[in-house]
């Protein structure tokens, strides 16, 4: 049977989920093209350049420069911080409390996370259902980018304030328009000209999947891949800027605004080759946020019939946090103890950036080479961030010349923060990040992800018979 009489573009919510045991000869799915991979390379690349630019680097930094400017040294409050010298210790007055730069920085990044997790939950149906999935990403991408040219606004030192009250609107783009386009990955796999091909010869549940899985693998690889040659090109713009305006604020302000135009641009750009493959359509009488509600709400209902599904997303969670803190506690030492300028922190980021596609890559082709799957690849990937943690968290016990103390070494925020409040170190704050990582990959080495795929299966099946879709 030729792979091109199959379509996916009507297949109900329940078919999508049973399609490897209910894909017949009457189905006809589209197959997966060329032009569409590659637009999905494209556009994953366009918003990470905003959210490892700009939200992970660029925007903490003028929030913490700024906001340290503006504050006084902690020894004495008459008197002016002096952000020239390496490890100064300032605080800035905040709704009548004096905080640390740096912590209120990590706050303002928690606080991002927060709504953007609130934000995605509360339109997460339209992932799911009708055809909307690309006009959400090119409207989010454009509020965005917005938020980016907003940073214009911020004028001068006592005008942090502007600069953290726009961080979490673009936190919130970003993260929804990474959960949209992620969304298309499951519908990529079982679209795939190879797995179509393998349904069709009548292969066993277990082959299809294991191809699925591959396939998908595949494409979020050279996705991180190509996201990170893209986010590489920006840097190179943000340092010749940074380098032209003498290191300035309007240097972080024109960067900050021009990965948001890049963004926008290129998500236009790619959007006609960009497959909508819209899912069913929403049940009558419900809207998107009312009924993204309760689907969360039934799920979370359900935790005993999906134990799997929920020891992933808490694995997930666990580790996403972890990970996510690493970065956010590393560039604040940088800058505050190591006394980083914003152009070393460019570089740092360029050479992070560059490191982390040849490791996608290199990771690809390891995987493929000794066929690994995907849970021992994400095992041997967590190992390595393991490491690195036990190093940045041990070694500053035993030595003050090692352990992040030094430039070239830099190749939960909100906990973080809250652990420096406490003990005055910030390297401390990394037991933090260290503590999740080792929790999160103990759960993750308990899942079975088959039986997790067969749970979700058996759940969606009893649920649609309970409560039959409406036409």
């Amino acid at each position: 049977m030729s792979t091109d009489k199959f379509n996916l573009a009507n297949i109900s919510d329940t078919d999508v989920v049973n399609n490897e045991e209910k894909q017949t000869h009457e189905q006809t799915v589209r197959p997966l093209k060329r032009t569409e991979v590659w637009a999905w390379y494209v556009q994953s690349s366009t918003f990470c350049g905003y959210g490892w630019i700009s939200a992970f680097m660029l925007v903490p930094v003028l929030i913490q420069d700024m906001a340290s400017k503006y504050g006084v040294e902690v020894s004495d409050h008459s008197v002016p911080c002096n952000t020239t010298v390496a490890s100064f210790k300032c605080v800035t007055k905040i709704f009548g409390y004096y905080v640390d730069p740096g912590a209120f920085s990590l706050y303002i990044s928690s606080l991002g996370s927060i709504l953007s997790f609130f934000a995605s939950l509360s339109i997460s149906a339209v992932a799911d259902h009708g055809p909307y999935r690309k006009t959400l990403l090119i409207a989010f991408s454009a509020i965005g980018c917005l938020a980016c040219l907003l940073f214009f606004t911020v004028q001068s030192p006592e005008h942090y304030w502007i600069a953290a009250a726009l961080s979490p609107v673009g936190w919130i783009c970003f993260n929804i328009c990474s959960v949209f386009a992620h969304s298309f990955l499951p519908v990529y796999g079982r679209v795939h000209p190879d797995v179509l091909a393998a349904v069709a010869r009548g292969e066993s549940k277990s082959v299809v999947r294991k191809l699925e899985e591959q396939v998908i693998n595949d494409i979020s690889a050279w996705g991180f891949t190509f996201a990170n040659i893209g986010v590489i090109l920006i840097y190179g713009v943000c340092i010749g800027l940074s380098i032209w305006l003498q290191e300035n604020y309007m240097s972080l302000e024109i960067a900050i605004a021009f990965t948001g135009v890049w963004w926008l641009m290129w998500i236009v750009i790619v959007s006609p080759w960009l497959d909508a493959r819209p899912g069913p359509p929403m049940p009558k009488g419900q809207n998107w946020i009312a009924y993204s509600w309760k689907k969360t709400f039934k799920t979370v209902a359900a935790v005993r019939q999906l134990p799997e599904i929920f020891k992933f997303m808490v694995a997930w969670f666990i580790l996403s946090d972890g990970i996510n803190t690493i970065t956010a506690i590393m560039f604040v030492i940088l800058y505050r103890d190591l006394a980083f300028s914003h152009l070393s922190s460019l570089y740092v980021n360029g050479l992070l950036s560059l490191f982390a596609g040849i490791g996608a890559y290199g990771f690809m082709l390891v995987r493929r080479m000794w066929k690994l799957s995907t849970m021992t690849t994400n095992m041997i990937c967590l190992a390595l961030y393991i490491i690195e943690l036990l190093y940045l968290v041990v070694v500053p016990y035993f030595t003050t010349s090692f352990g992040l103390r030094n430039v070239w070494e830099g190749v939960g925020p909100f906990i973080a923060g809250a652990i420096f409040s406490a003990t005055g170190d910030y390297r401390r704050a990394f037991w933090f990040p260290l503590a999740l990582a080792v929790v999160g990959t103990g759960i993750l080495w308990m899942i079975d992800m088959d039986r997790g795929k067969d749970q979700a299966q058996k759940f969606a099946r009893e649920r649609d018979a309970a409560s039959p879709p409406e036409h």
